[in-house]
């Protein structure tokens, strides 16, 4: 797998984020469908750690003992099936995982059928950037949200562990307007973000027109019922939503016609099949008032059914 100057990051003043990514799919800029960027590591695939051991084991698996997250697969399968206007939605995988895993992570997703329109991984040949997953998640998201078009409809999936709450907000922020230049600067620097990666995400962020594109944010808790710290903070937007089991994601996204009722039955059933989904009305039934009502009185039915 030899890497080539397009699949690295672009330069800004003479400085690139070291990462390896693709985008396969140049897609419309009068494109408006939904565009869906995932995690890997605890998003789709189970990577749980609690050692220096338990790291290792990760890191030397085959794709083969890689095991998918309950309901992650017939969820990305069930949303990619959805074509209400005729063209597939866009997928995109940002990884914390280093380009070296590269090959194991796309073997499990082909056995597990997982397509995508492009993905990113860390570059760790220069280990001083080892602890920043902060910096370079938020560099991996500005640069597609750069290369796609402006009326795309994002969707961001992550975990409780890795930043991505704090990530993800923090991307809404920048796209929108909100915080760009020093108050950015401070905010990176803040969140332990190396100098020269501070100025290059502020460089990207600057050459975005204010706009947010991201309709929601699904965000899957570790340990099912317990809030971390970031989530009893309070101060994240609401459109940041914190998942048990993938029963509750698929319920919001049926209620909004971005699924269609074999998928939502089929998330489920893979749910349940791992004594999850106990509860998957719980998320739709918070946020009900801003959701379609029809779209939720059609979910009830089908629970009922």
């Amino acid at each position: 797998m030899g890497d080539n100057e397009a699949d690295r990051a672009p330069q800004r003043d003479g400085y690139a984020y070291p990462l390896w990514r693709r985008n396969d799919r140049p897609l419309s800029m009068h494109w408006t469908g939904p565009l869906y960027v995932w995690d890997i590591d605890n998003t789709y695939l189970l990577s749980e750690w609690n050692s220096f051991r338990d790291l290792l084991r990760l890191r030397f698996e085959a794709a083969e003992d890689k095991h998918p997250v309950p309901g992650a697969v017939e969820l990305l399968s069930g949303l990619r099936r959805l074509q209400p206007d005729g063209e597939r939605p866009a997928f995109y995988f940002v990884s914390a995982s280093p380009n070296t895993m590269r090959g194991v992570l796309e073997k499990r997703m082909l056995l597990d059928g997982v397509l995508h329109d492009g993905i990113t991984f860390r570059d760790l040949h220069r280990l001083r950037y080892l602890r920043d997953i902060f910096g370079y998640k938020l560099a991996a998201l500005l640069l597609y949200r750069l290369e796609n078009p402006r009326g795309a409809r994002e969707f961001l999936f992550g975990d409780d562990r890795e930043h991505d709450p704090l990530v993800y907000s923090l991307y809404v922020q920048v796209c929108s307007g909100e915080k760009r230049g020093e108050e950015l600067l401070a905010e990176l620097e803040h969140q332990g973000v190396r100098k020269s990666a501070q100025r290059y995400i502020v460089s990207l962020a600057e050459e975005l027109p204010p706009h947010d594109p991201v309709e929601w944010v699904f965000i899957r808790r570790l340990r099912p019922g317990e809030a971390n710290e970031v989530e009893r903070e309070g101060s994240l937007p609401e459109r940041l939503l914190f998942l048990d089991d993938y029963g509750e994601a698929a319920a919001v996204l049926r209620a909004l016609d971005l699924l269609n009722a074999r998928a939502f039955a089929e998330v489920l059933a893979a749910v349940r099949q791992e004594g999850l989904g106990e509860q998957p009305l719980r998320l739709m039934h918070e946020i009900r008032e801003r959701l379609p009502a029809e779209g939720c009185e059609q979910v009830e039915q089908e629970i009922s059914a």
